[in-house]
Parts: C-alpha cells; sequence; structure tokens
C-alpha cells in the first residue's frame, strides 16, 4: 500500500495538528495536481484515491460539492471517488450525477435505487447534452491555468497549509525545474548583498535571473510577508541555509522580531525536498507565463556575455605585461 508522504499522518487525524485544520486545502491541492495530467501511473492514482477518500469524510458538503464539480468532467477520476461523491448528499452527487462519463448505466441503476428520488430525478434527465461549438483549449494554456490556480493557493494559504502542499509535491506529477547551471559564489553574494542592503528591486532581478521567473513572480516571493516563497527559491538554488536566514532576517521586517520564525523557516528548508521544491518553481514560471501571455525563455544570453568578458579581461592583462618580460620571453625561445 502507498503510504502518505511523512508528516502527512496528523493532519489527516482530525484531532491531530496545532488548531488548524488544513484538511480541505489539502484535497483542492491535491485534486488540482492530480487534474494536470490526463493520466496517470496506477501508483499514483491508488495514492490519489487513498487520500482523497480519507479527506472527503473530513470535509463539509461545501467542500465535497466543489470537489465534484471538478472531477464531473475528468474521464480519468478514480472510480472510488466517483462512486463516494455520486452516494452523497444531493449538493454534492449532482454534477458526477449529470455529467461524470466514469459512471456506467448500471452504477447510475444501483445509485437511483439506493439514493432515492433526488438522485433519481438527476439521474433521469442526464442526456447526451449538446455544449454547442468548443473552441480548442491548447494543452499548454490549460497547463497555464492550472499554474495560476496552483500559485494562488500556495500564496492564499497560511504557514501550515504552505507547508502541507510542499509535503504533498513530492507526489505530484509537476516536473521539476532544472537550472541550466549551478549556483556560483558571485551569484550567492549578490543575493546576500542584496538582502542586506535591503535592496527588493535587486533581490527580485536576480531571482528572476536565477530562477527564469517573471518579474510578477520574482515580486511575489520577495515580499511575502511569512516566508515560505523564499525557502523554496533557496532550495531550488542549493542556497546555504545560513545565507537564507540572513536573507529572510534582513528582507522581512517580522523576522527580526521573531527568532523563533527564523527557526521555523529553517526546519522547513531541511524538510522539504528539492524535487518539491522546484516543482513549485515550475509552477511559477507557468504562472508568470499565463500572466504575460508570453513564453518564458532561459536566460542563456548571460553565457555568452561572460564568456566575451572573460577574453575582455584576458587580452587586457596581456597587454598590460611589461615589455622586458615580453622581450625576456622572446630571447628564451
Amino acid at each position: 500500500m502507498v503510504q502518505p508522504p511523512a508528516g502527512l499522518e496528523d493532519l489527516l487525524d482530525p484531532g491531530g495538528g496545532d488548531g488548524v485544520d488544513p484538511r480541505a486545502t489539502l484535497l483542492r491541492v491535491l485534486t488540482d495536481l492530480y487534474l494536470q495530467r490526463t493520466t496517470h501511473t496506477p501508483e499514483e492514482e491508488h495514492y490519489y484515491t487513498e487520500l482523497a477518500l480519507r479527506l472527503i469524510e473530513a470535509t463539509d458538503v461545501a467542500e465535497r460539492a466543489v470537489l465534484a464539480a471538478r472531477l464531473a468532467a475528468c474521464a480519468s477520476a478514480p472510480a472510488p471517488v466517483i462512486n463516494r461523491l455520486a452516494r452523497d448528499v444531493v449538493e454534492v452527487a449532482g454534477p458526477i450525477l449529470a455529467h461524470s462519463p466514469c459512471l456506467a448505466a448500471a452504477d447510475l441503476k444501483a445509485i437511483a435505487e439506493e439514493c432515492g428520488s433526488g438522485h433519481a430525478g438527476i439521474i433521469a434527465a442526464r442526456g447526451p447534452a449538446d455544449p454547442g461549438p468548443v473552441r480548442p483549449i491548447h494543452p499548454r494554456d490549460a497547463a497555464k491555468a492550472e499554474a495560476c490556480e496552483l500559485s494562488d493557493l500556495f500564496y492564499a494559504a497560511g504557514a501550515p497549509e504552505r507547508r502541507l502542499i510542499l509535503l504533498s509535491l513530492d507526489y505530484a506529477t509537476v516536473v521539476p525545474w532544472q537550472p541550466i547551471c549551478a549556483l556560483q559564489r558571485p551569484d550567492i553574494r549578490r543575493l546576500e548583498s542584496a538582502a542586506l542592503q535591503h535592496n527588493a528591486e535587486t533581490l527580485m532581478r536576480e531571482l528572476g535571473r536565477m530562477l527564469g521567473l517573471s518579474r510578477g513572480q520574482a515580486r511575489r516571493i520577495v515580499h511575502d510577508e511569512l516566508g515560505e516563497p523564499m525557502v523554496v527559491a533557496a532550495k531550488g538554488l542549493i542556497l546555504p541555509v545560513d545565507v537564507l536566514q540572513r536573507m529572510l532576517l534582513f528582507m522581512n521586517p517580522w523576522a527580526g522580531e521573531s527568532v523563533d520564525r527564523i527557526y521555523e523557516l529553517s526546519e522547513l528548508y531541511g524538510d522539504i525536498s528539492m524535487d518539491a521544491a522546484r516543482r513549485l518553481i515550475a509552477i511559477w514560471r507557468d504562472a508568470g507565463a499565463a500572466e504575460t501571455g508570453q513564453a518564458q525563455h532561459e536566460p542563456v544570453g548571460w553565457r555568452t556575455a561572460a564568456e566575451n568578458a572573460r577574453r575582455a579581461l584576458s587580452e587586457g592583462a596581456r597587454r598590460q605585461e611589461p615589455e622586458q618580460e615580453r622581450r625576456a620571453r622572446g630571447g628564451e625561445r
């Protein structure tokens, strides 16, 4: 049996946690991630099914209705989840009974007999409705829309929910972002110097360049008051944790008043995986592309500029060599 990721058991337990109940958020996040692809491995489907069924029992009617509306048109939705929602109260079951392609005629007949007139009426009205002409949606556009939703969901969440989202990303189908080159010491110095000088503009520019993010997404990272986005960026770039701590201390006003919060964010840096951080970075990149209406391009131009600068410095150094050294070398030949 596929086990939930470490750290989730307490959050799935209604009596666990620290007074915050993030289960509805987890259900939305898991569903968003599941719907990003039309096909799934048996392990992915089993994992989603197991957690979704447990979370459905712990959420209220409104949350279950939202879930049903999301899954109603999904042909790859797990049958156990669809059957559970189809037998829920009418407010929840309605979209599933009316539209889900996952319910066979035998399923609908059994539900109508088991659940009463409300369910039976929706099933009786179910038919091959003509939706009219539909403009095809490019898969890339759909992925960008999903990325915007996931990004906004993360930023709208509180600290416990953000931690839960990051732990869940280990099991997401999002392809992690891959940097074009490893972070160099000058890069680290520029990031840290910008933070120590409270230079938000420079910090946004550097993060945008290193992560391939839009300006709007880089701004959200730098100006976020809770600090998790900076932790994600640091993890994705493999930034040393002590540098991250100093950046958080100087860039976030609340950090100087709460050393405990710095420790919490440092622990989060250690707890989340690099792939989870880079999956969220990939989501931010797609969200930025959707917001600007432009594709994100890898910032590869700086490589040529850096190589030209090295050559120019090398040529300049050779021209400045003392004349006698050149003659000495000439005499030795």
